[in-house]
């Protein structure tokens, strides 16, 4: 999967490939991009306050005003905003038994495969949480997309409504998201210090973390008084949402995943991108863009490609051999697929 790196604006995924060019790391962030493309898209930055990252936004600018002469206009000053995000520690230790990686026809083979299915999973809660992290309710998690104010609402300007007004009150929609990932626009961000660090056979970049403890003799899960060796490996996702500008995430809600009816349950319409990707043309370009929906969207979106004479939409295949794959653009624009982002949102309103 191609990355979005720019100039100074590089994606995870670049700056692992640079800084572990053994591939070891960056085999990781392949393993988590099959799961969901934002760990391959997102750039990232480090926090500027231990585990916390603080900045300021403008809240309003000024307008100025008409005068004649020999009159006066009163003093204006844009007014910032200071905004301190958090971040969230995803852990998880793997243990797989001694014996059985011996007994398997590559022990080191298997053992990475047990370790990327750990990692998938993995890479499965990072990316709910970037969508639906709610602090209010699991004070160890970040607050996702849809549980801040500028996307969770129809009066806010960043939300559109796909139902058109008549959006039934149920719990079966799903969303389409355009995020601009860059500087001073959208980051991921990872704690102080949790930057590039050879320990040994550890490894750690950005805040993505492997540790290889080796054998060690474990407690049987089962019976406490006895015990095993076993193949120790502990991973860390160390990361959250910084969004220095309110106008780079865009969210398409009330998009109907069942009971399609045309009325209170509306199945996507493109008209609706058009008018995300005008209104953030017009906001300050399109840079870093990237559309992000799940599969039950991304099927309404292939079907509207498909339409004789639908002009919007562009399939082609990106890349060579076997890492040749089809990507979907709304002019221009990629649409990847998240898998994280659910279909049973509640209607906004």
């Amino acid at each position: 999967m191609a990355t979005l790196a720019s100039g100074s604006r590089l994606t995870i995924a670049e700056l692992l490939r640079r800084e572990t060019p053994d591939g070891r790391l960056a085999d990781i962030v392949d393993v988590l991009s099959q799961t969901n493309a934002i760990i391959v898209d997102a750039t990232a930055i480090e926090c500027n306050n231990g585990t916390y990252h603080k900045d300021t936004r403008a809240a309003t600018e000024p307008t100025g005003s008409e005068r004649a002469y020999d009159q006066g206009v009163a003093s204006e000053a844009g007014v910032t905003e200071t905004v301190v995000e958090p971040t969230a520690m995803i852990d998880g230790l793997s243990e797989v038994d001694a014996a059985k990686l011996q007994h398997t026809p590559d022990p080191l083979g298997a053992r990475s495969q047990e370790d990327g299915f750990f990692m998938r999973g993995m890479g499965k809660t990072f990316a709910s949480r970037l969508f639906d992290g709610d602090r209010a309710t699991s004070p160890l998690r970040i607050n996702g997309i849809n549980n801040r104010a500028d996307y969770n609402a129809l009066s806010s300007s960043y939300t559109y409504d796909n139902g058109e007004g008549s959006t039934a009150d149920d719990t079966n929609f799903t969303s389409i998201y355009l995020v601009q990932w860059g500087p001073k626009q959208v980051n991921l961000i990872y704690p102080r210090n949790d930057v590039l660090a050879a320990r040994g056979g550890d490894e750690m970049s950005h805040g993505i973390s492997k540790q290889d403890f080796g054998r060690q003799i474990i407690v049987d899960p089962n019976d406490s008084t006895k015990k095993f060796p076993a193949w120790q490996t502990w991973f860390e996702l160390h990361f959250g949402l910084f969004i220095h500008d309110p106008r780079k995430i865009r969210r398409l809600c009330n998009i109907a995943t069942s009971s399609i009816n045309g009325t209170t349950y509306k199945s996507f319409h493109e008209d609706h991108l058009i008018d995300m990707y005008n209104d953030a043309l017009n906001d300050g370009g399109l840079e870093g863009a990237v559309f992000y929906a799940n599969a039950t969207a991304f099927a309404q979106i292939q079907k509207r490609a498909n339409i004789k004479g639908n002009a919007h939409f562009t399939q082609q295949s990106e890349g060579e051999g076997p890492f040749a794959h089809q990507v979907t653009r709304f002019w221009g624009i990629p649409v990847h697929l998240v898998a994280q982002i659910t279909n049973t949102q509640a209607d906004v309103t």
